[in-house]
C-alpha cells in the first residue's frame, strides 16, 4: 500500500498527538497552536467521547502553559509588547473555552446516572474554576480588564457542583475541589489588581492558593456587618462587593465571605517575621524580581481588615499634560531640566484632591508597572507634582490609563546612602527629598528606588545650588512598592 493509500488521521488523532507530545520552549508558538487545536476540537468530525478525552488532555496543557506564561511576565512592565500582547490575549480566550468545553460536560451530564453525575459536577466545575482563575491573573497581569462573564459563569458552577448529593471523591486534595477553587477566585477578586505589578499579582495568588482554604461561605448576612465582609449576587455576573463600600442589595439570592482570616493569616506570618524568626513565604526570590513579600503582605492585610474606600470625589476633566516616567528620569529631569529626560503627553480624565487619572495621548509608550513614580505638570510654569502610580490599565501597545496618587508639590535631586553593618560608606543613589505636605505627612520625605532603605541612619547629598551634607533618621516607612520606597526622614542633630 502506497503512503497515498494511507487514510488521513483524523483531527482529534492531530490533536491527541500535539497534546502529548513535550511543550516546547516558545510561549508564543505555544499559545497560538493552543488556540488552533482548541478550534479544530469543535469541528463536525470529532465525538463527544473524544471531546472528552481531549478538553481533559487541554486542561492539563493550558495549566502548564498558564504557569509558564505568569513566570514570563513577572518582571514585565506595560505595555506589553505587541508579541506578548497577542500571546497572552490567544491564552486567555484558550482558557475560557476550554473552561467552557467542560461546561459542555456538565451540560451533558444529566444523561448519567446519579452517582456519576455528581462526580462529574463536582470535578469538571472544580477544572473550569480553576481555569477561570488563571484567565484572571494573567488578564490583569498584561494589563486588560477581565470580563466580567466569568464571575456569571463562576457562581453558575459553585451552583451546579453543590446541587447533588454526592461529595468529591475521597482520593481528591482540597486543590481539585470546586469549593477550593470558587474560593481562591473570590479570594482574588477581593484584591485590585491593577494596583500590583504582574510579580505581586503572582506572588498573592501563590498566598491566596495557601490560605483561600480559610474563607467560610455563607447565605446569611451577618451581624455585624463590619469592612471585613464581601457580599456576592449569584444572580448577576459581578466581583464580590466590599460592604463597606455598597450595601448588599435585597429580595436576591447571596453569598456572603469575611476576609479576616486572610488578614489574620498574614499577621501571623508578618509576626513571625518582625520578631526575626525565619519566615520562608516572606522571604524574597529572584524569581519575582522587584517583589517585597513582607511589604506586600502588610499591604493586603491592610485592605482585608477594612477594604479601602474612596476618600475624595472625583470630577470628570479633559485637559493635556506632560508627565516624566520613572524615578531615575524624574531626577534628571529636577537636575538638568526637561531636555535630559523623556516626556509624553497625556489627558486628565479625572481628579480629585489626591490624585488623578490620565490616559497617554502621545508619546512612546513608557514601561511602566503599579508602584512605579510619576511627575506631572500642565504648564511650564507649575512646579511639577510627584505621584505614584496606584492602579495601571493597557488593553494594546498605545493604549495605557493610569490612576495616580499625589505624594508631593515639587521635590528635590538628592543622593542618598544607607550604612549597613560595620559598613561606613554605603552606594550613594539617586532619591527625591519631599517638601512637608500637611494632609499627608509632617516631615519631609525621601522617595528612593525600592530596596535602598537597609538601617534607620543614612547620608544625604545635594548639590544643586550648594554642597549640602547631612545624616538623617529615617522616622517612618510610608511606602513601598516594587519600584520605590517612601520615607519620612528628619535631619539628625547628632551625625556618627
Amino acid at each position: 500500500m502506497s503512503a497515498e493509500d494511507l487514510p488521513e488521521p483524523a483531527p482529534a488523532d492531530d490533536i491527541i498527538q500535539w497534546l502529548t507530545a513535550p511543550m516546547s520552549g516558545d510561549l508564543h508558538a505555544q499559545t497560538e497552536a493552543l488556540a488552533q487545536h482548541l478550534d479544530t476540537l469543535h469541528e463536525p468530525g470529532i465525538s463527544r467521547a473524544q471531546f472528552h478525552r481531549c478538553i481533559e488532555l487541554f486542561y492539563s496543557r493550558a495549566l502548564q502553559l498558564s504557569g509558564n506564561v505568569r513566570d514570563a511576565l513577572r518582571g514585565a512592565q506595560l505595555p506589553l509588547s505587541t508579541e506578548w500582547q497577542t500571546s497572552s490575549a490567544r491564552l486567555t480566550a484558550s482558557l475560557l473555552q476550554i473552561a467552557e468545553g467542560f461546561g459542555q460536560v456538565l451540560a451533558e451530564a444529566g444523561r448519567t446516572a446519579l452517582r456519576t453525575r455528581g462526580r462529574l459536577n463536582e470535578t469538571a466545575s472544580a477544572r473550569a474554576l480553576r481555569l477561570l482563575f488563571e484567565y484572571y491573573i494573567i488578564s490583569c497581569q498584561a494589563g486588560r480588564e477581565p470580563e466580567l462573564l466569568i464571575w456569571r459563569r463562576a457562581h453558575e458552577l459553585y451552583e451546579l457542583s453543590h446541587s447533588e448529593n454526592d461529595s468529591a471523591p475521597e482520593e481528591s486534595s482540597p486543590a481539585e475541589t470546586s469549593l477550593f477553587n470558587y474560593k481562591r477566585l473570590l479570594a482574588l477578586g477581593t484584591l485590585d489588581p491593577h494596583s500590583l505589578s504582574a510579580g505581586e499579582l503572582d506572588w498573592s495568588a501563590e498566598f491566596i492558593t495557601r490560605t483561600c482554604g480559610l474563607l467560610n461561605l455563607q447565605d446569611t448576612a451577618p451581624e455585624p456587618l463590619d469592612s471585613t465582609w464581601y457580599w456576592i449576587d449569584l444572580l448577576k455576573g459581578a466581583e464580590p462587593q466590599a460592604c463597606a463600600r455598597r450595601a448588599p442589595p435585597e429580595l436576591t439570592r447571596l453569598l456572603f465571605f469575611s476576609s479576616l482570616p486572610l488578614a489574620r493569616r498574614a499577621s501571623e506570618l508578618l509576626s513571625r517575621h518582625e520578631g526575626g524568626r525565619k519566615t520562608p513565604e516572606l522571604e524574597r526570590s529572584e524569581r519575582l524580581p522587584g517583589v517585597h513579600p513582607a511589604s506586600l503582605l502588610s499591604n493586603l492585610r491592610q485592605r482585608w481588615h477594612a477594604a479601602p474606600k474612596r476618600e475624595y470625589p472625583r470630577r470628570a476633566q479633559s485637559y493635556r499634560i506632560e508627565a516624566c516616567v520613572g524615578l531615575a528620569g524624574i531626577w534628571q529631569l529636577l537636575r538638568r531640566g526637561s531636555e535630559a529626560a523623556p516626556l509624553s503627553s497625556w489627558e486628565v480624565v479625572n481628579e480629585s484632591p489626591g490624585g488623578y487619572a490620565i490616559m497617554l495621548v502621545r508619546g512612546a509608550g513608557p514601561g511602566l508597572s503599579a508602584g512605579a513614580a510619576v511627575a506631572l505638570r500642565r504648564t511650564a510654569e507649575e512646579v511639577w507634582s510627584i505621584c505614584v502610580v496606584r492602579w495601571l490599565r493597557s488593553e494594546g501597545p498605545d493604549q495605557i490609563e493610569m490612576g495616580l496618587q499625589i505624594v508631593s508639590h515639587g521635590a528635590a535631586p538628592v543622593q542618598v546612602g544607607f550604612r549597613n553593618g560595620d559598613v561606613r560608606r554605603a552606594p550613594m543613589v539617586d532619591a527625591l527629598v519631599l517638601p512637608v505636605l500637611p494632609v499627608l505627612r509632617q516631615h519631609q520625605a525621601v522617595l528612593a528606588p525600592a530596596g535602598t532603605y537597609t538601617s534607620r541612619r543614612f547620608s544625604l547629598v545635594s548639590d544643586v545650588d550648594r554642597l549640602y551634607v547631612a545624616q538623617g533618621r529615617l522616622l517612618s516607612l510610608d511606602m513601598q512598592t516594587a519600584s520605590i520606597e517612601l520615607f519620612q526622614f528628619e535631619i539628625d542633630p547628632y551625625p556618627l
